[in-house]
């Protein structure tokens, strides 16, 4: 990868003297440092480089190869590449995949024709590759591009759409971010976000990684890069809308449409999700500023205004981060500035304070006192500029700096002033936004990944599976096996699963009942099919014999040749979760975990998870969840017994793990009682 990066000579296929063509080589002329071999056999001179009519006429060795010819063209120009022993191409023509099938075929032939020789291809159909700090602009974007105040930063982008990465670059030159590189992938034929990703984790000059990515191909593989990731990781998703779930067998596979499966995994692998471009640009800007933080984010506000405060309070609690509690040597400090009757307290309104001793005062000596406040982690500060003196940025970002703190500003007032403030704000690295929604969405994603880092030690993704000799071999074949079946493959991997039994006639019924003890459940089972309730075939609450045998007879008259019948022990419980297994397209075997019954229907509740995994992380999944505090117990219910329930968690997982045939899982609902769960309902669902 490092020689799509740090080429020592580059050719141009489809250079020119005018458009595109002509746009590459003066980007190369602007900031490469090595020799630049325009080919194009209408001219011998571009821009004052001799022109070749081949690439095969170039003189001397080639690292990289710039395509920017038609695409019916590319075949016999990767040919004539391998011979002249190029080995890395980027194709930024257009006309192959994204153009329909005919264009797809022509992308797989190029693909062959690289592997064969031993290229590795980037792109088609994208922008290249563009590197700020070394000057590196080896795309056809304009070069006008340059002069738009590009700044060389420590943030590094991965696009997947073309004409999205020129944007990106404009909007962070407006916005005064800086940059270090841009790369823009195209189709993927070849080099994909996964092999970039890689690449960027390494490279010393990028802390952040920032992607737009429409889908994840290898996307296992770039959540367990992400998930050991020593760098943050913010992802703008395009196609999250509701495009309709295809018919699904089981609950799991339908909750996991509408990209919530990719986003949970994401997020479970350390991952910040960005709703658009900006929220995107500021997140991950915000983080190159924050590289130490303690993870509980407990934050104190100073403010010129009671209205801006509760304002702040607002947004930073609506997305869980902590007001913190000050001290009371904090309030004494501060309070000796105050007028005696205003009380201390967080958000400090420094306001009346101003009147008597100005702003610089009053900022200098609240700042100094927070700032070694043990139970503050961050500062954030709402301030008006171009009113009057301004605060000493440097001091306060030595204090912080010393303090172990992270200093924020939420900034408001006059044009010049705020202009000023920001300039002075990023040459010291403090974030600034005019937002103070903003600013509590970039903390969260510090405080996440931090507390992510803070759990990396003794992470295995890759947990030993038993070998298929020594697992327990698949009872059936039938690719959807019913509850009945299905538990009890469930309980052969330690999953707890009700007493129950099959029965032929009302007489067994009727004997069972008595053994299990009423009161029961009956349910029809039929082969083939997953969901019971909406076909009549399940009835609850059978207290007695004349319930039981009306129940029976209902159920009979429903089921159809090859049904059978299943008596259960009816379990009182507090709620009911869900719990799955899927085999992602995308990620590979993954897991489950949410709210189940109505709650599943109504409003999802779930999480999903890389399988198998451990202990650990099935506590993180749990945790995830949006109804922990029901979990936790609400209204008299006991709380959740997380550790069992995790333990399912993680047999699940190996279970599903295991067994290349499993398609899908189902565990709904996954009755909890007294605290412990107990599997009532499953369903096994085998590859076609």
């Amino acid at each position: 990868m490092d020689i799509f990066f740090n080429p020592d000579s580059v050719a141009v296929i489809g250079a020119s003297k005018r458009n595109i063509g002509n746009f590459v080589i003066r980007n190369l002329l602007a900031g490469f440092k090595g020799p630049i071999y325009p080919v194009n056999p209408n001219y011998t001179e571009i821009e004052g480089l001799p022109c070749f009519s081949a690439v095969e006429d170039i003189p001397r060795p080639v690292d990289l190869a710039i395509v920017l010819v038609p695409a019916l063209s590319i075949p016999a120009l990767l040919t004539a590449c391998a011979r002249k022993g190029i080995k890395r191409v980027i194709i930024e023509s257009a006309g192959f995949a994204e153009t329909g099938e005919a264009g797809l075929a022509l992308q797989e032939h190029c693909l062959t024709i690289a592997k064969q020789a031993g290229l590795r291809i980037w792109g088609p159909n994208c922008m290249g590759i563009v590197d700020v700090l070394q000057g590196h602009f080896f795309t056809f974007m304009h070069p006008g591009i340059r002069e738009e105040g590009l700044l060389p930063g420590r943030i590094s982008l991965i696009v997947q759409s073309g004409m999205m990465s020129a944007i990106f670059l404009a909007e962070l030159g407006r916005r005064g971010i800086g940059i270090n590189k841009a790369c823009s992938i195209g189709n993927r034929a070849d080099v994909d976000e996964v092999d970039v990703l890689d690449y960027l984790l390494k490279d010393p000059d990028t802390e952040v990684i920032a992607l737009y990515l429409e889908s994840l191909p290898r996307g296992r593989l770039f959540a367990e890069l992400a998930q050991k990731s020593p760098k943050p990781i913010v992802v703008l998703k395009g196609g999250n809308s509701p495009a309709g779930a295809q018919a699904a067998r089981s609950h799991t596979y339908s909750l996991s449409g509408n990209s919530r499966l990719a986003n949970s995994v994401l997020e479970m692998a350390g991952v910040t999700l960005a709703e658009g471009i900006f929220q995107m640009m500021e997140i991950a800007h915000t983080l190159t500023m924050i590289p130490q933080m303690n993870p509980a984010c407990r934050t104190v506000i100073l403010t010129l205004s009671g209205g801006a405060g509760i304002l702040a309070c607002d947004a930073l609690e609506k997305r869980g981060i902590p007001i913190a509690r000050l001290s009371a040597e904090t309030r004494k400090a501060v309070g000796e500035i105050f007028p005696a009757w205003m009380p201390v307290a967080n958000p400090i309104d420094l306001f009346p304070a101003v009147g008597v001793h100005g702003r610089g005062v009053v900022f200098e000596r609240a700042g100094s006192a927070v700032l070694t406040d043990p139970n503050c982690d961050v500062l954030l500060i709402h301030y008006v500029a171009g009113l009057d003196e301004t605060p000493d940025l440097k001091a306060f970002k030595a204090k912080a700096d010393q303090s172990g703190k992270v200093l924020l500003f939420w900034l408001m007032g006059r044009k010049q002033g705020c202009k000023r403030f920001r300039q002075e704000a990023r040459t010291l690295g403090i974030p600034v936004h005019e937002d103070v929604g903003r600013i509590a969405e970039c903390l969260l994603a510090a405080s996440r990944f931090k507390t992510h880092q803070s759990g990396l030690k003794g992470i295995d993704t890759g947990l030993t599976l038993p070998s298929a000799s020594k697992r327990p071999p698949l009872p059936l074949r039938e690719k959807v096996w019913d509850e009945f079946d299905s538990k009890r493959f469930l309980s052969l991997w330690k999953i707890p699963v009700v007493e129950e039994a099959l029965v032929s006639d009302l007489k067994e019924a009727l004997h069972q009942a008595r053994e299990t003890g009423w009161p029961v459940v009956l349910k029809g089972l039929m082969p083939g099919q997953a969901h019971k309730t909406e076909q009549g075939l399940v009835r609850l609450g059978i207290w007695d014999k004349p319930q039981l045998e009306n129940a029976f007879r209902h159920i009979q008259g429903r089921l159809k040749p090859g049904g059978r019948f299943l008596i259960q022990k009816e379990i009182r419980f507090d709620y009911e979760l869900i719990a799955g297994f899927i085999r992602d397209d995308q990620f590979g075997p993954c897991l489950m975990f949410g709210l189940g019954g109505i709650f599943s229907e109504l409003e999802p509740d779930v999480v999903f998870a890389l399988a198998p995994l451990d202990q650990d992380e099935a506590l993180k999944v749990i945790d995830r969840s949006h109804g922990r505090k029901l979990l936790q117990g609400c209204r008299g219910t006991a709380p959740l017994k997380k550790k069992p329930m995790a333990q399912i968690l993680v047999h699940l997982g190996r279970l599903g793990a295991a067994y290349p045939e499993i398609a899908q899982i189902d565990i709904n609902p996954l009755v909890v009682s007294d605290g412990l769960p107990l599997a009532v309902d499953a369903n096994v669902i085998l590859k076609s």
